[in-house]
């Protein structure tokens, strides 16, 4: 949600409901019994809200009789919406019947079957508009009968003319026409008189219609049968702040909002082309600069003989009740674009609204016959069935729990808070809303950090036993050292002889003391004191991020060192492999008082380590000659046996082809590890299918171990970038562990699971199981489980399989419990 904190609560939306000025009140049932209504509504209805929770005729008998109450049950039942403008109605207001005017609307509500759950009705009283509108039309109906009339004064004048010309003329001849045109001549003066008289009362209603239109603060403006203005009262001119003549010569559509301009003008022409009644919304440029919305109507106006005479129209302010609409609206749309779960469900729990974000992350369609614990993962409803009776007694919970999409079976946390709806007028709790942010990213990370935790307090454990013996180790030292204080150049010799140096470093200042050896050794002057540039200097820059963070561990957490790395000496250029080990040293206050220790030359160690490896290598690979040639003759007498039928040479012929198997596997081992630690061993990453791998490895392995059950259970596909040959390698090795140290006929699972940035294998026996004292071991170089030595190898497969996952930034390690069988996984990276 784009303003997480302005979204209202049902209390705040019930307080923006009651203060609106558009009359509201919201029925259920045939009868209209009244659920709410607003202060607007109640006003109009000239009640209290004593009458909440009653039928509309019971609270309102004035209405028996007329219309309204039958509307209602016809909407109610066919699930209509009626409406109507400038209604009257009969009322009982501060004890007095009186007849209102209201544009008001019954509008059905339904729930997503389609049936009516309520009433919504609306109300605007226009009894003063339609009163001051009728006020208009008795004046135009007057100016219209004045000019009938006239126009009757005037044929009658000129009957007179006309009769009094013949009476000239037979005044002779006929003296009965004497009396005739003195009758005449009184009704002649009568109706002159009566012409004065209309003339004077259409002058003066004219005079009270612009006394009435200049002094209400409605907008009347009066138009000709073309269309054009003719008059404006002064609300326009103190709302626009242009003149009468300005808005007469100019007009006033350029003042309406562009957005609103083309529309409204075309209702009016419309209108005016039909000489039809018109309404519309708009708004408009107010002096200030501003925009304020009006609500106009207007009837047509026409002459005594019935032609078109123009409009009077009426405009309104409606701008309050538009912002709220307005308001409404946006906040409809907030809830609507929210990514967070809201929903609100009745006390039954069964769900009443969910945002279109709930409905995509449960993977619903709907909310029919949809209850709030449907949503909840199977396994925490429990959970959810004790939290959601508290709504009922604490309003409020906040509980971090699972919900789950019902296409996927996947679940996600969310930070579920409940809190309940009211009834305004009892205060009794009718429903409860929930909201939710995704917090699936947050439980994820926490449940790695936790793993990670673990996986420190175990490291920290392990750490903490070694310094214990290094710590043993140097206070034997010191204690031997203590021991020989009294010849000091002995215990020189004695270190010199074993190529070993002293060093120690200041804790404060970092100044740095070494013996002439180490001094010697890196080739630094003897006369001069050692500093750390120098020293850096002579050592491989590989390993100055390692030596960096052991002094730093040591400064900081008073943590003991021993590592080793290759230097040059920065005279001669030799190159040297040495030992450094220190420990920090503490007064009674526990603050670091030295940091000393040993440098000892290892390069013979080292250069014996390599030629063994070399040895191994070479001979490995002098090794695997002969081996193929008799794997060669070995698979030729396999296709004899077979030819000849020779039960007993097959068998044997097997035997030998699956011994040269296990050697061939043994001496590759053993020159993937001369490669290994020769820095040989590369890695060709290229992209390929892990379940098209899996499968290969599998049907490999049955070649020859057809005794166990290996099962791939379902997997996830999925490309991956690394080296093909070697992940199959390390596949190959852990299966054959598994059928290695399990029974004939027990089964090897394989199963695939794929997380947001790895992949996870996992290969699970039935077999002896390990002791948890040798898991930790598992992958270290020609490691054997102590009491299997009945199993033939060397103890070189995990180690090679741990070297390759961790070159390929992958982890892997072994969960086991003895009697029961062991799963080993491992990792690889998505990317």
């Amino acid at each position: 949600m784009s303003y997480p904190n302005h979204l209202l609560s049902s209390d705040q939306l019930l307080e923006v409901f009651n203060l609106t000025h558009t009359a509201t009140a919201v029925h259920v049932g045939e009868t209209a019994v009244i659920q709410t209504a607003n202060d607007a509504m109640l006003r109009i209805w000239g009640k209290d809200r004593s009458i909440i929770g009653k039928s509309l005729e019971d609270a309102l008998p004035e209405l028996k009789g007329q219309p309204f109450i039958e509307m209602f049950r016809k909407v109610w039942l066919e699930g209509l919406v009626i409406s109507g403008k400038d209604t009257a109605a009969d009322l009982v207001v501060d004890g007095k019947l009186q007849t209102f005017y209201f544009d008001f609307e019954y509008r059905a509500i339904k729930n997503d079957a389609g049936k009516t759950i309520c009433i919504l009705h609306t109300a605007i009283d226009v009894s003063e508009r339609v009163l001051r509108q009728q006020a208009v039309e008795q004046a135009l109906e007057r100016e219209e009968a004045l000019q009938r009339e006239q126009t009757l004064n005037e044929e009658l004048a000129a009957t007179v003319e006309e009769l009094a010309t013949t009476n000239e003329e037979l005044v002779a001849t006929n003296e009965e026409l004497q009396e005739t045109q003195e009758t005449l001549h009184v009704l002649n003066n009568e109706l002159e008189l009566r012409v004065v008289e209309r003339f004077n009362q259409l002058s003066e209603s004219e005079k009270r219609f612009r006394t009435m239109a200049e002094g209400t603060d409605i907008f009347i403006a009066v138009a000709d049968e073309s269309g054009n203005a003719i008059y404006f009262n002064k609300s326009w001119v103190k709302l626009t702040g242009r003149s009468v003549k300005d808005l007469l010569d100019f007009g006033w559509a350029d003042l309406i909002h562009p957005e609103d301009r083309d529309r409204y003008v075309d209702i009016y022409l419309s209108a005016l082309a039909e000489k039809k009644p018109f309404t519309g919304e708009f708004r408009i440029l107010t002096k200030k600069g501003d925009y304020r919305w009006l609500l106009a109507s207007g009837p047509p106006r026409f002459h005594a003989d019935g032609s078109f005479a123009g409009y009077i129209s009426s405009c309104i302010d409606i701008t309050e009740r538009k912002l709220i609409e307005i308001e409404r609206l946006n906040l409809n749309k907030l809830i609507e674009a929210s990514s967070e779960f809201i929903g609100i469900a009745e006390l039954d729990m069964s769900i009443q609204y969910l945002n279109p974000a709930a409905l995509q992350k449960l993977g619903w369609l709907g909310i029919s016959k949809r209850t709030i614990l449907d949503c909840v993962f199977p396994e925490d409803r429990l959970m959810a069935e004790e939290i959601l009776p508290g709504i009922l007694k604490n309003n409020t919970f906040r509980q971090e729990i699972r919900f789950w999409n019902e296409k996927t079976g996947i679940p996600f946390w969310i930070e579920w808070n409940g809190f309940a709806i009211r009834n305004e007028e009892n205060d009794q709790i009718i429903a409860f809303a929930t909201v939710g942010p995704d917090i699936t990213e947050r439980k994820l990370y926490q449940e790695e950090l936790q793993g990670i935790n673990m996986e420190m307090a175990a490291a920290n454990e392990e750490l903490a036993t070694t310094n214990e013996e290094l710590a043993k180790t140097h206070d034997d030292l010191i204690r031997y050292t203590n021991k020989l204080s009294d010849s000091e150049e002995k215990l020189r010799q004695a270190i010199e002889t074993g190529r070993m140096g002293t060093w120690s470093i200041n804790p404060k200042t970092l100044e740095i003391t070494m013996s002439s050896f180490v001094k010697e050794l890196l080739g630094l002057p003897l006369d001069k004191p050692a500093e750390m540039d120098m020293i850096m200097k002579a050592v491989n820059p590989d390993y100055h991020k390692m030596l960096f963070s052991a002094l730093d561990n040591a400064m900081k957490n008073h943590l003991p060192s021993d590592t080793e790395y290759p230097i040059n000496n920065l005279i001669n250029g030799q190159e040297k492999w040495v030992r450094a080990t220190g420990r920090v040293f503490l007064d009674q206050n526990g603050n670091p008082t030295e940091y000393s220790g040993l440098f000892i030359d290892i390069t013979e160690q080292k250069l014996d380590e390599l030629r063994k490896n070399d040895f191994i290598g070479m001979v490995s690979h002098e090794l695997k000659t002969p081996l193929t040639a008799i794997n060669g003759f070995v698979q030729v007498l396999q296709r004899k046996a077979k030819k000849d039928e020779d039960n007993y040479a097959i068998i044997a012929l097997d035997k030998a082809h699956s011994q040269i198997r296990k050697m061939t596997t043994m001496i590759n081992g053993f020159l993937n590890v001369s490669r290994l630690e020769s820095g040989k061993l590369l890695i060709e990453k290229t992209n390929f299918s892990l379940d098209e791998l899996l499968k290969e490895t599998i049907e490999e392995t049955y070649v020859s171990q057809s005794s166990h059950q290996i099962i791939l259970n379902p997997t996830c596909e999925v490309n991956i970038n690394a080296d093909r040959n070697k992940i199959g390698n390390v596949i190959s090795n852990l299966i054959s562990n598994g059928l290695k140290y399990s029974d004939n006929g027990t089964r090897i699972e394989i199963t695939c699971k794929l997380y947001d940035t790895e992949v996870e294998i996992q290969i699970k026996d039935e077999g002896i199981g390990i002791k948890p004292e040798d898991i930790d071991k598992l992958f270290e170089r020609y490691y054997r489980v102590q009491g299997n030595h009945t199993i033939s190898g060397f103890g070189i497969g995990l180690y090679l399989s741990a070297e390759i996952i961790e070159r390929h930034g992958g982890r892997i390690w072994a969960e086991s419990e003895e009697g029961k069988g062991s799963v080993f996984h491992f990792t690889l990276p998505l990317s």
